[in-house]
């Protein structure tokens, strides 16, 4: 039988915070489940699964992921692999879009 372990610790930004605010706020359901789903996915492994996962460049020697919400959003976060925790960076716009 196998097990689904959560092998990394998460932790959350304000901006995070502010961003989850913005979708309540919204009424944005299914955005806020599809999050959900893809931080338990995250916490068992964060550079593959479901959201299409892909490590971004021109953020020096921080690695940090995106992930699909949907055609408009990104979750973002970054991965510290030695501490095995992960921060959740965003979860509204594309990447570098004005909240």
């Amino acid at each position: 039988m196998e097990e689904d372990a959560v092998l990394y610790e998460l932790s959350y930004s304000d901006t995070y915070f502010k961003h989850i605010k913005k979708h309540k706020k919204a009424k944005q359901v299914k955005i806020l489940k599809r999050i959900a789903e893809l931080l338990e996915e995250i916490a068992q492994d964060p550079t593959r699964g479901v959201g299409n996962p892909e490590a971004l460049r021109h953020y020096g020697e921080s690695d940090v992921w995106s992930r699909r919400i949907d055609a408009k959003h990104r979750l973002m976060y970054e991965i510290f692999e030695e501490k095995k925790r992960i921060e959740i960076l965003s979860a509204y716009g594309h990447y570098k879009d004005k909240d």
